[in-house]
């Protein structure tokens, strides 16, 4: 796949005038990161990632009262004159969700291949820092703008410190347009430990979420049973991603968090 992405966007590039010998790889630019990150609207998401390469872009919608949508998956390159991700390949497969237990069933796939002439896909940044999507084939991007939600989502630890914070997106509808955050501080099973249940909303222009909500305290008593108790007061959380791809949970000492591709282990 890698090396066919590699003909791809060499043909894309002597398209728009651009000579210059390809290496192996293509370094990243300054320009095109900024896309590199999760973007949503209510009912819809994008992921964008950086692969040696370019750009793979992904596009999820999804019409909640019909129970139907689609995701579109777009193969890019960066086009510094325009400052903006350029498709040489699309696709969209349509799906259907399951009412009995919310399955996404994929059908057949509308279209897939290289793009023509005219029909090239093309992300930018607006002024207000909203992904704008221009699909070349349907215009299914009309009139949207996505907002930069971080690349947070999943489960993060630091064993040492005994701490695990989720971040699960709750971006159906305008009213739950945010995250819900639980953060867990000591393990379970241990004669104490807290589960801060809150949530939070990410702020691109400094890439820090800011989080607030409860805590629930669990201590063993002397049957070995959890006495479970809640001190009403509300609680705020901080966090940031730094230059090495850890979280920073924003506590006095500060606390570095690593992403767990496993998820849940306590």
């Amino acid at each position: 796949m890698k090396k066919l992405f590699s003909i791809l966007l060499a043909i894309a590039m002597l398209a728009v005038g651009v000579c210059a010998a390809l290496a192996d790889t293509v370094p990243q630019t300054e320009g095109g990161r900024k896309f590199e990150s999760d973007w949503a609207i209510p009912a819809g998401r994008v992921r964008i990632d950086y692969e040696e390469e370019g750009y793979r872009v992904q596009v999820t919608r999804e019409d909640l009262e019909k129970g139907i949508g689609s995701v579109w998956e777009y193969s890019c390159y960066y086009h510094e004159d325009t400052d903006s991700l350029v498709s040489v390949s699309s696709s969209r497969t349509p799906f259907t969700v399951s009412p009995e237990n919310g399955e996404k069933l994929y059908q057949e796939a509308a279209y897939e291949g290289l793009d023509d002439v005219n029909q090239n896909t093309e992300f930018t940044i607006d002024g207000q820092g909203h992904l704008i999507w221009k699909d070349g084939r349907e215009n299914a991007g009309a009139g949207l703008a996505f907002t930069n939600i971080g690349r947070l989502e999943g489960v993060w630890k630091n064993e040492a410190e005994e701490v695990e914070v989720e971040f699960m997106w709750d971006g159906i509808d305008p009213d739950t347009f945010r995250y819900t955050v639980h953060i867990q501080r000591g393990k379970i099973g241990a004669e104490h430990y807290a589960l801060f249940l809150m949530t939070g909303e990410f702020d691109p222009a400094t890439g820090r979420l800011s989080a607030d909500g409860t805590c629930t305290l669990f201590t063993r008593n002397a049957s070995g049973e959890y006495d479970i108790g809640e001190d009403g007061e509300n609680y705020d959380a901080f966090f940031s991603l730094t230059k090495d791809g850890h979280l920073l949970y924003e506590t006095e000492n500060g606390i570095e968090l690593t992403y767990d591709l496993l998820g849940h282990q306590s």
